[in-house]
């Protein structure tokens, strides 16, 4: 019986040494602020499923306008939750994690929308902050948006903040904005979601591990993590750090041609935050 035990143990330690390697640092990673992908209908991103097709049509249209005519880019974001973030942090961590606007110009714009907790985030990239001032924002939100997504209207009061915004990034760049385009499009989300790892899987490791190792491997996995939580430093952060990455490329646009994806623009967090 003792050398059979002797047998298991040698045989489940390495493997539980080889799967705790990747599962729980897998997870550990996944504790961190989770971002969904772009749609790919770009300038519209509901993840909540509360915009018809006759809002969406209106928002790409002014938003594919707007690029097309100035270069920049404004994004709404609708997500169910925050899953226990702060909106403000939130939504500049998005911003610089897609890249929305134009590398070295900064030129986006990000409406942020939180169904669940009721919160709003407008996000202003860097170049725009002088356009797009925080007051400006919070006065558009807090005068346009608000009182529709009160009466329950988001459609409303997206297509209200939206163009106010549009027009003064335009006005900006010399151009006036027709509103009027005509775009053919399919309204798949293509929205990417991780394959999580079932919590028993990781307690059942775990208990094998107290049996037959005393729990020394999940000892030292611990100790590694909590050593790299110290030195490994902090990602994101309300502060800008300078420009951030590529941008996401994004998902084609039905059809012919394409919107293509973001241009790896950047924020300070410069903008305003609030609820209805």
């Amino acid at each position: 019986m003792k050398i059979y035990r002797n047998n298991l143990k040698s045989f489940l330690l390495p493997l539980i040494i080889i799967i705790l390697f990747i599962a729980i640092p897998f997870n550990y990673a996944k504790g961190e602020v989770k971002f969904p992908s772009p749609t790919n209908l770009k300038y519209v991103n509901d993840y909540a499923g509360i915009l018809d097709i006759d809002t969406k049509e209106y928002l790409i249209s002014v938003g594919n306008e707007l690029e097309n005519k100035t270069g920049a880019q404004a994004v709404i974001v609708i997500i169910n939750s925050l899953e226990g973030n702060d909106v403000t942090s939130y939504g500049n961590q998005l911003f610089r994690t897609w890249g929305i606007g134009q590398r070295g110009k900064n030129n986006g714009l990000l409406i942020l929308l939180s169904m669940e907790e009721r919160k709003w985030r407008v996000e202003v990239g860097r170049g725009l902050e002088g356009v797009i001032p925080d007051i400006l924002s919070s006065r558009v939100m807090e005068s346009a948006a608000v009182p529709e997504f009160k009466q329950d209207n988001y459609g409303a009061g997206l297509r209200k903040t939206y163009s106010i915004f549009a027009d003064m990034i335009a006005k900006e760049y010399g151009v006036t904005l027709e509103k009027n385009e005509k775009i053919s499009y399919n309204y798949s989300t293509q929205e990417r979601r991780g394959t999580p790892i079932p919590v028993f899987f990781i307690i059942g490791l775990f208990l094998l591990d107290v049996i037959f190792n005393r729990g020394r491997v999940f000892r030292f996995l611990l100790n590694i993590m909590f050593w790299n939580s110290i030195f490994g430093g902090r990602r994101g952060g309300r502060g800008g750090h300078g420009g951030h990455g590529g941008g996401f490329g994004g998902g084609g646009f039905g059809g012919g041609g394409g919107f293509g994806g973001f241009g790896g623009g950047d924020s300070g967090g410069g903008g305003s935050s609030g609820g209805w």
